[in-house]
């Protein structure tokens, strides 16, 4: 994945390195088993985010053995327009999807989702705020990068 890198007249602040996970709803898994290997996922319905401007999937993330490893799931669903959407479908049960785990942290806790496969997890994304901190930042502009900012 390419990283963005502000120009001489941006400030760009880290805000979180995010962790990559595999979800399912526990229905799900008692429905179909719980897979203990990358040759067991792929007999999974697994659900893709296509990049709306190419239509191609994005592929999983895995960190199998320590090894940064891109792994491209047989799609039983793919989602357009809406990279939620992949994490609302596995809620309800239609598959395991690939999610960030601020993204499925409340789902977690409310144990809508399970983690599956801990183990290949481990890749990581940085996101930044990346921002110009000229005079002209409206009010809310502000205040927004204030808020991302705290902690």
């Amino acid at each position: 994945m390419s990283s963005i890198h502000p120009s001489r007249n941006e400030l760009a602040r880290k805000l979180e390195e995010a962790t990559l996970g595999l979800f399912a709803a526990p229905d799900y898994i008692e429905r179909m088993g719980m897979p203990s290997s990358l040759a067991e996922l792929k007999t999974h319905r697994c659900i893709l985010f296509l990049i709306p401007s190419t239509g191609r999937a994005l592929p999983w993330q895995l960190c199998e053995g320590g090894v940064d490893v891109d792994w491209m799931p047989e799609a039983a669903l793919e989602v357009t327009d809406d990279p939620l959407g992949v994490v609302s479908l596995a809620e309800s049960g239609l598959g395991i999807c690939q999610a960030y785990d601020f993204i499925v942290a409340e789902r977690i806790a409310r144990g809508t989702l399970v983690e599956i496969m801990p183990e290949l997890r481990g890749r990581l994304r940085v996101f930044s705020l990346i921002y110009a901190p000229h005079k002209t930042l409206t009010t809310a502009a502000k205040a927004f990068i204030e808020v991302m900012l705290s902690d």
